[in-house]
């Protein structure tokens, strides 16, 4: 499914996508260009700008050569597996389970590198061309830029030793189109990196719209919740308090609601609810989620899943038994409304969340503890959150007497939310003390297990790229 290709020449001439006469994401591409004057006026740039969104959204192909969105498997299933609530049926993918040439090992790097070339591939080729009315065209760049801050941010996340900023561990920060004079990059610091992708942001946030056409591309809320999500991981001075800041204004001032139920959002409202903030839009008629989930039971719910959620409303459908060539195995079943054992699509097995408010509202109540903030204020907005879930009895949250005993409550609501569906509980697992964490996930033994390997094929054909610790 990854062919691991690190040099970008090859696998990148194919992200920004020159064929619709509009801007929607299931256009099917009819070409390839991707540099020179490929943009001449509002239409093209909307096209090429459409091509960044299908590398946001991992477009490949499934096993019959049709094409179908690959978001799932290095967005939903990696970074739970590394957590420890999802496995996968045929590879290892816990912490201790990686090394530079292991499969998947490559995913996040491909991913967040295709993104951040076709970013740089519109923003050249944009800036010169002036047949693009004024207002449009600053919100085509700020959305370019937001999607760039989104693969930085997951290239950081995923390789980068995030928690330091003076270590040189970050990634190869790129601003231009790759071509054989600049492909092999040495890495940037992780204070470098945190600048750039923070200038990103910072300057798409004021010029994307409160709701843009469709809820699968970029607004205001998202760019905003991705800084707190970046800043929350920083913890430098001043992050915690600027994180309350951001949740609150998406929280109070965004054009977004909680949906009563959560399990609503996946199993009957998908985009249509008030509660997605960034969606990931599939292609008509494809099943790559519903096949990997169901069909093949390729990455099923671990026994943390099941005690996480023991006594919890939604060990009733984000899992469920079903008999796999007669053995009875737990299904995954968060996007799946229909019956187990006999399987048939349904209508949003195949819709992805990138953001939804519920994030918000955790990020907020875990900056609060961080920050040795008012308790009382984050208990109320994760027993909001546990409420939104069915949650009635709330006494292990009042209870919490101390900051540490509240974030552990809140990380772990974190992993049993957006278990399979963002990287947010593999975000949030690893800001919880090493020693707390192995209670958990006791295979995430040491710090610098953190991170991921730097692809083998990165290593061998760039000079300059230093391996990260441990592997």
């Amino acid at each position: 499914m990854k062919n691991l290709n690190i040099k970008l020449l090859s696998f990148l001439l194919s992200l920004l996508i020159l064929s619709a006469c509009k801007k929607e994401l299931n256009v099917y591409p009819t070409t390839s260009e991707v540099d020179g004057k490929v943009i001449v006026d509002e239409q093209s740039a909307f096209t090429v700008l459409n091509g960044i969104y299908y590398r946001f959204a991992d477009v490949g192909v499934d096993r019959n050569n049709i094409p179908s969105l690959e978001w799932s498997d290095a967005n939903e299933a990696l970074p739970s597996c590394l957590a420890g609530t999802m496995s996968n049926s045929s590879q290892n993918w816990a912490p201790s389970g990686f090394n530079p040439q292991a499969y998947g090992a490559d995913f996040q790097w491909i991913y967040g590198y295709n993104i951040v070339n076709a970013a740089n591939g519109f923003l050249k080729n944009v800036a010169p061309v002036t047949a693009i009315p004024a207002a449009a065209k600053k919100q085509m760049i700020a959305e370019a830029k937001f999607l760039r801050a989104f693969g930085d941010t997951q290239l950081l996340l995923f390789y980068g030793q995030f928690y330091d900023v003076s270590s040189k561990y970050g990634i190869i920060l790129r601003d231009e189109f790759v071509t054989s004079g600049n492909i092999n990059l040495p890495r940037s610091t992780v204070g470098q990196c945190y600048t750039a992708i923070l200038a990103d942001l910072d300057a798409a946030i004021p010029d994307l719209p409160a709701l843009n056409a469709h809820i699968y591309y970029a607004n205001a809320s998202a760019a905003k919740l991705l800084k707190a999500r970046l800043l929350i991981n920083r913890g430098a001075a001043g992050d915690y308090t600027e994180v309350v800041s951001l949740t609150n204004d998406i929280i109070n001032n965004g054009p977004f609601a909680l949906e009563g139920n959560t399990s609503d959002v996946f199993l009957s409202k998908g985009f249509s609810s008030k509660e997605v903030i960034l969606g990931v839009q599939p292609f008509p008629n494809e099943t790559w989620k519903f096949n990997n989930y169901q069909y093949y039971f390729q990455y099923t719910p671990t026994d943390t899943l099941v005690s996480l959620l023991k006594n919890d409303p939604r060990n009733q459908w984000v899992y469920k038994l079903a008999n796999y060539y007669g053995t009875p195995t737990n299904q995954f079943t968060k996007y799946y409304s229909g019956d187990p054992d006999n399987i048939e699509q349904t209508p949003l097995s195949e819709e992805s969340y990138a953001f939804r408010l519920t994030e918000a509202y955790l990020l907020e109540a875990e900056a609060i503890t961080l920050a040795n903030g008012d308790l009382p204020t984050a208990k109320t907005l994760l027993k909001t959150v546990e409420g939104h879930n069915g949650i009635t009895d709330f006494t292990a949250v009042d209870n919490a007497s101390s900051a540490a005993e509240l974030q552990l409550l809140i990380v772990k609501e974190e992993l049993k939310n957006f278990v399979g569906e963002n990287g947010a509980d593999w975000f949030a697992l690893r800001r919880l003390p090493l020693a707390t964490i192995q209670t958990i996930q006791p295979l995430l033994k040491i710090k610098d297990r953190f991170l991921l390997p730097i692809p083998y094929a990165e290593i061998t054909e760039n000079g300059t790229m230093i391996q990260n610790p441990s592997y």
